[in-house]
């Protein structure tokens, strides 16, 4: 009858851990009052007055007592607390005019693109009027091919598109 054998042997290395209140409160270093709360936050009890020590330990050191609703309760009042902190600290900085309006943004980043666009678009003739000296064949193809890569870059970028001209002519070589 090995399987008798093993089973009360079983129970027996159950029953090693089962402690009664007070020796499970000497046990942890608690009083009566923190096993009872314990117990309504979900810790495991065996019946009234008895403990299994491992099935506790597991529970309070194992992270599983913080499934308990009243630790999901507690947990989602900070959450809700710091969501209130970090709405207030949004309306006080509107309050003192730290965040500027979108639609000032906006007209200023148009205004400040419109004048990126205006210098790039002159770079070719700005380069044609300090070579124009040197060589009126090269004047020409240096316009040329600043402009078609100004306007190659500002028509990909006013797409979405990231320019790569560069590496275009890279890999044509």
């Amino acid at each position: 009858m090995p399987n008798e054998k093993d089973s009360r042997a079983r129970v027996t290395e159950e029953e090693k851990f089962i402690f009664n209140t007070a020796d499970t409160c000497q046990f942890f270093q608690i009083s009566r009052e923190t096993l009872s709360s314990w117990q309504k936050k979900g810790a495991p009890k065996e019946a009234r007055g008895k403990w299994n020590i491992k099935a506790l330990m597991e529970w309070r050191y194992t992270g599983k007592n913080a499934e308990s609703s009243e630790t999901r309760k507690l947990r989602a009042e900070a959450d809700l607390k710091e969501a209130k902190a970090a709405q207030e600290k949004i309306k006080l900085g509107v309050t003192q005019q730290e965040y500027i309006p979108a639609s000032v943004i906006q007209s200023e980043l148009v205004r400040l693109l419109g004048n990126v666009k205006k210098s790039l678009l002159s770079m070719g003739h700005n380069i044609a009027s300090d070579l124009a000296a040197l060589d009126p064949e090269a004047v020409t193809i240096a316009k040329n091919e600043v402009d078609k890569r100004v306007n190659d870059a500002l028509a990909e970028l006013s797409e979405g598109r990231l320019y790569r001209g560069h590496a275009k002519k890279k890999a044509k070589k």
